[in-house]
């Protein structure tokens, strides 16, 4: 909390106004004590506005404070504070007036004198938000960004949204209305935006702009405060001042970088341990952390009694720690497989059951392999892993039509020593074709929930009908619901099964992804089209906007293909003991995708778009902005930088200013037409302090023009604004769209 540590007064020499400074700290408890300041005879405090262009969002100030050191470096601790924890609050005739936060970045005081010399200590309202992180997640409000960093930059003034014109379907426009993805804020590095960046990107589409003025923060766009603010005559001091011009513009240039990907869950993981060529593992010692693999078992790959290190096919490491999954069961392990002699793809994944290398079949009496993680049987409610949970916003009832969310999960489930290495005799041979004749098709149990903000379950996935029955090959025969709640065991499968062959060939061995669950495939009817589809269970989109999660759970449920007993009675695997031939069963980590629901299934995606219009073809300058926050005219579910309605949650794709409803980037250029399509006049000088609230200014050379602040520095203590204002336009829309580079 903060409190105050030094205060002092003075009476300005201009107008006789009492000012009041308090210096604040960021204490558990107050001061017993408070300092008193003591000011020099001249410009005590100073604050200032530098100039911003139209267009500008942050309009930011500083205020320059000068105070005598009653002794030698009185105020040199305050510079040793980490930013954000000195704050300054002054008022004027004891109503509050300006707030900000000491820059700790510069000090500079008389080293020769020991005391009553003059120190200089500057303080920022909004300057702090570079040094700021952005720390919300989740959707947020365009309110609560904006207030939650005026809070931690210590300026606990009144937020005015009265000058915002703009207007959602028919409704004023608030900045609770509007929200936002937090992960938008956070590159493919995991860097975090600062709040300098957020600010900006939330409030520069809408045309808005922040500023502090006698007391309170303002949140306005031009055209709101051209119709709705009140106006005040210009009473200049000295004689200094000059009329020039404001900037005209040849076009506007609008970039937006929507941060769409379809990949929802991109199924990269992460293995946490160390791997290396050089390790090798040929034994079968549970204890070891690295299994070393031949191309294949043969004598042919001796040498004498030893064996020749250099046809390791491939080093699969394993360790209890990674990156990218929420959870992992305690039994389970981080794999990472390593190529060495022109071996398999290098990937990570998890690893459920496993044998050592050892020196011999599994089937063998002296059973070199050795069994170095769980059993390897039927599927069971065991949790294996879990995603991290990532967003999807909610969607119209007719814009769901367009989507799937298609989930894929590869899987390596095989009976041989070497799974990258082609089945003969010294590579398990005769149990590779026995788990090959007896499977037809093979199910993974999943659960698949949708969970709001507060982890609560909205609804989850459910195929279990289909999946123990029998469905055509084709989405409109065999589709999976949501139900309400969360997902448990048994509520979905993933299906392994080659739709060209469901006799011989089991859609395992070999990583293999699952393919859309149709239940038993024995008589099913394959469509070509469905033939084609690219691996992965198709689901509906989800009814509600939230964030989804995928839990993967033990075990396989593998049948023959002239099996149809489904998950009620024991299969030919049973009868036969396959799942003690089986020496592998290792996961890669969930993969989920938006697609589209055409005939191609392609993947949602949105690549950066651009708005132009002409402002003046006669003038030289182009005004380029590159905005990270906007809208698209179609629903796009996987864009991170849109804006959503607060309410409801959906895709904003139009507001209205001025009478005008199109897309805000439109809008904007709207109003960047208004104000630099023709010669604006600005006038500079030094005029009485403009010490009043945020209003616009008439002068009486200029008619009916009225005038808006672009720079202000304001010397307290002589009652005076060296200012900067510029003629204002309300909202007019002539700017031309063009396609030309």
């Amino acid at each position: 909390m903060m409190h105050t540590i030094y205060m002092g007064e003075f009476v300005s020499r201009g107008d006789d106004t009492l000012w009041t400074v308090s210096i604040q700290q960021d204490l558990a408890s107050a001061p017993s004590v408070i300092g008193k300041l003591e000011f020099p005879g001249r410009e005590p405090l100073l604050i200032e506005w530098d100039e911003t262009s139209k267009e500008d969002v942050i309009c930011g100030s500083t205020a320059t404070l000068k105070i005598i050191s009653p002794g030698d470096r009185t105020y040199a601790g305050l510079y040793t504070i980490k930013a954000g924890t000195i704050g300054i609050r002054i008022e004027r005739e004891g109503r509050l007036y300006w707030m900000g936060t000491l820059d700790p970045e510069f000090y500079e005081e008389p080293y020769t004198d020991n005391e009553d010399y003059e120190v200089e200590l500057t303080f920022s309202d909004f300057g702090i938000f570079e040094r700021l992180q952005y720390t919300l997640s989740g959707m947020q409000t365009l309110e609560a960004i904006v207030k939650g960093a005026l809070v931690r930059a210590q300026i606990g003034e009144e937020l005015d949204q009265g000058w915002i014109s703009t207007r959602l379907e028919g409704t004023k426009m608030t900045l609770g209305s509007l929200s936002v993805r937090s992960d938008n804020f956070i590159d493919e590095d995991g860097e975090v935006s600062n709040l300098k960046d957020v600010i900006e990107g939330i409030l520069q589409p809408l045309g808005l702009r922040l500023i502090q003025r006698n007391g309170k923060v303002w949140v306005y766009d031009l055209n709101g405060i051209y119709q709705g603010a009140g106006t005040e005559k210009i009473r200049w001091h000295d004689k200094d001042q000059m009329m020039g011009v404001d900037k005209v513009a040849n076009n506007v240039r609008i970039s937006l970088s929507p941060y769409a990907s379809s990949e929802l869950i991109n199924g990269e993981i992460e293995f946490g341990g160390e791997y290396s060529v050089e390790t090798t593992n040929l034994v079968a010692s549970p204890g070891a952390n690295c299994y070393s693999y031949y191309p294949d078992y043969s004598d042919e790959h001796r040498q004498g009694s030893n064996w020749d290190y250099n046809l390791i096919n491939f080093t699969i490491f394993l360790c209890n720690s990674g990156k990218g999954l929420a959870y992992v069961n305690s039994s389970a392990r981080w794999f990472h497989i390593l190529p060495v002699v022109s071996g398999p793809s290098e990937c990570d994944g998890i690893a459920w059951g496993f044998y050592s290398g050892g020196h011999g079949s599994i089937d063998e009496y002296h059973h070199w392999p050795k069994k170095i993680l769980n059993t390897i049987g039927k599927i069971s409610s065991t949790e294996v892993m879990r995603t991290n949970r990532v967003f999807l916003p909610k969607l119209s009832s007719d814009d769901m039509k367009k989507y799937r969310v298609r989930l894929s999960l590869e899987m390596l489930m095989d009976a041989r020593y070497n799974p990258f290495s082609d089945a003969n005799d010294g590579n398990e041979k005769g149990n590779y074709n026995s788990v090959k004749v007896w499977t037809g098709w093979a199910f993974v149990p999943v659960a698949v929930t949708v969970y709001d903000e507060k982890g609560m379950a909205l609804c989850h996935y459910d195929n279990s009908v289909t999946a123990k029955g029998e469905a055509k090959g084709h989405l409109g025969y065999a589709n999976g619901e949501w139900k309400a709640g969360a997902g448990n065991f048994g509520d979905a499968f993933l299906e392994y099964y080659d739709p060209t062959d469901l006799s011989e060939s089991a859609g395992i061995q070999g990583w293999k992804a699952n393919r859309h669950c149709i239940g038993r495939p024995r008589n099913a009817v394959i469509y070509d089209s469905f033939k084609q589809m690219a691996d992965g269970e198709y689901m509906p989109y989800p009814p509600n906007g939230g964030y989804i999660e995928v839990k993967v759970f033990a075990g396989v449920n593998c049948y023959d293909y002239d099996e149809s007993t489904g998950f009620d009675t024991t299969s030919q695997w049973d009868k036969k003991s396959l799942y003690s031939k089986i020496r592998w069963l290792l996961y890669k980590a969930p993969k989920v995708e938006l697609v589209r629901n055409n005939l191609a299934f392609e993947s949602e995606e949105l690549e950066d778009v651009e708005y132009k219009g002409y402002i003046n073809k006669d003038a030289k300058e182009e005004i380029s902005l590159d905005t990270i926050c906007g809208t698209v005219s179609r629903p796009a579910p996987t864009a991170k930088g849109l804006y959503y309605r607060s309410s409801d949650g959906l895709q904003i794709k139009q507001l209205t200013r001025q009478g005008r409803t199109n897309l805000v980037e439109k809008l904007l250029i709207g109003t960047l037409y208004s104000q630099f399509a023709d010669r604006h006049t600005k006038l500079t000088g030094t005029a009485f302090l403009m010490k009043d609230a945020l209003r616009l200014y008439t002068d009486g050379m200029q008619g009916a023009r009225k005038f808006l602040m672009l720079a202000d520095l304001q010397d307290l203590d002589a009652g005076t604004s060296e200012a900067t204002v510029v003629e204002l336009s309300p909202d007019e829309y002539d700017a031309i769209e063009y396609d030309g580079d």
